[in-house]
């Protein structure tokens, strides 16, 4: 690897010089893709993602270690210029792009495959134009129920569905030739979308810190006002205010549950700085997870119950991820009223008519209505769950799931497999777990797992693969007792 390598473009220098880079013109940028692939081949693939509405090409930089298969990579997608004089985002991207490929970034190339769109909207470069020449805004050209109208915003769209990406950043910025003042922010858009929030704000605010120990405040949006983020009904003005349009963010996020990220970047320097950490993020286990990746393996959750995708590697839950976003809608929870410290029972079903029948059923008429189901003895279950008098029915707290989605009901789909989760007292110990009556293993492929979270919780993992019969796959509950620290109070099992 050429360790002095510095590519041809940034040397010619520009009326913007004393930046930390020059802005190159678009022919100059062309050749800087040209010649980080010709330079690092076993690092770099450059290919035409789309076209702008003249005619441009709009590139897509894939950086990954192509010696490693793809089968354990999580994905990870960043554009910039959707908004055209929006330059110092661009500038970020290529400096990520050119720190990528040094020895540094070895780890992230191996672990993760990155797509960098440094210029969504190229005939706008030249002209500094804030929209494309249809006068469309290209990040809010996006909708819930369609593609977007753009060709720029659908070259965006489409690499978005063939990545189906852990995490999406868009970096917007400006044009420092003209010299105004402009804060930076992470995890969301001051005026462009009110939707517009990252799903994890700890996540968010790591990033956030890295800035700000390289000396480039950041900006907290809604808490700078102290006001909530929803609307108040009648009190906006309480509330924290910004547009109602669905932006390239928010698209990735309700179709694939993406990790999203809108990025203002004034210093092109700052904007390195977090890119580098977000990838050095997504190499470390999340505080609630157990193995390395982004925070977005979660689809639902009800108390202290939850559904997570399935997989051992990051293809497997990719998959698993996105097919149950899709139906995330047609769930229902049900879990023990009063459950004894020591011992949990929880439900899971793909059949939205069981939230009427389970949301108030008694445990144990639910524990032999699925026995003589599924024509096992759930005697000794049911005998554990009469030794608590309080411990009777089960309770759905949940929003009343839809019959279907537009991508129709999830039983006439190939299960991807799925991860029911049950969160314990702090540093618990498992003594036994059942799933669906059968006493489980250890396993993470078909058992379950356990482990400590770092803000001390105990997570229970039962892990259900992918099934021939999508039918055997509509419900299923768990049962588990665990020995509980003494500083817990209550009884146990």
């Amino acid at each position: 690897m050429n360790l002095n390598w510095t590519p041809r473009v940034w040397s010619q220098g520009s009326a913007d010089s004393g930046d930390l880079l020059s802005y190159p013109s678009l022919p100059e940028l062309d050749s800087f893709y040209r010649e980080l692939q010709d330079v690092f081949p076993r690092s770099v693939a450059l290919e035409k993602a789309g076209h702008s509405v003249q005619g441009r090409p709009i590139r897509l930089l894939t950086i990954t270690d192509q010696d490693i298969g793809d089968e354990d990579k999580q994905r990870v997608l960043m554009v910039g210029q959707e908004h055209g004089q929006e330059r110092s985002a661009s500038l970020a991207l290529l400096e990520l792009a050119r720190w990528l490929v040094t020895p540094a970034a070895a780890g992230i190339r191996r672990w993760q495959r990155i797509g960098l769109m440094p210029v969504v909207n190229p005939d706008s470069w030249e002209d500094l134009r804030f929209n494309n020449v249809n006068d469309v805004n290209l990040y809010a050209d996006f909708s819930l129920d369609r593609e977007p109208t753009q060709p720029e915003s659908r070259a965006v769209s489409e690499v978005l569905a063939r990545m189906q990406p852990e995490l999406f950043c868009s970096l917007h910025g400006t044009e420092f030739g003209w010299q105004y003042r402009m804060g930076e922010s992470n995890g969301f858009s001051w005026t462009t979308s009110q939707f517009d929030r990252s799903h994890s704000r700890l996540f968010i605010e790591e990033i956030n810190r890295a800035a700000e120990s390289a000396g480039f405040p950041q900006d907290r949006g809604e808490e700078e006002a102290e006001r909530i983020l929803p609307w108040l009904p009648d009190n906006i003005h309480h509330s924290y205010y910004s547009g109602r349009r669905i932006t390239s963010c928010v698209h990735a996020y309700h179709r694939y549950h993406t990790l999203a990220n809108t990025m203002e970047v004034h210093h092109p320097h700052s904007g390195l700085i977090r890119c580098k950490r977000m990838l050095e993020l997504g190499n470390q286990p999340w505080r609630t997870e157990s193995v390395a990746g982004y925070p977005v393996r979660t689809m639902f959750q009800q108390d202290e119950t939850f559904v997570a995708a399935y997989g051992q590697s990051a293809a497997e839950r990719r998959a698993s991820r996105v097919q149950l976003w899709a139906h995330s809608n047609q769930f229902v929870i049900a879990r023990g009223v009063n459950e004894p410290v020591g011992m949990a029972l929880s439900a899971f079903s793909l059949d939205p008519e069981d939230y009427d029948r389970w949301r108030s059923m008694e445990i144990d008429s639910f524990l032999q209505q699925r026995g003589d189901d599924m024509g096992i003895d759930l005697s000794d279950i049911r005998a554990l769950c009469q030794r608590h008098s309080r411990f009777r029915s089960l309770r759905c707290d949940q929003i009343k799931p839809t019959a279907g989605t537009k991508e129709g009901p999830l039983l006439q789909t190939a299960s991807r497999g799925l991860a029911l989760r049950l969160r314990l007292p702090n540093r618990s110990t498992i003594r036994r777990v059942w799933l669906d009556g059968r006493p489980l293993p250890l396993s993470s492929s078909d058992g379950y797992e356990s482990w400590h979270t770092a803000g001390g919780f105990t997570m229970l993992q039962v892990n259900i693969p992918p099934q021939d019969d999508v039918g055997s796959f509509q419900r299923h509950f768990v049962v588990t007792t665990y020995d509980a620290p003494r500083t817990d109070l209550g009884s146990r099992v």
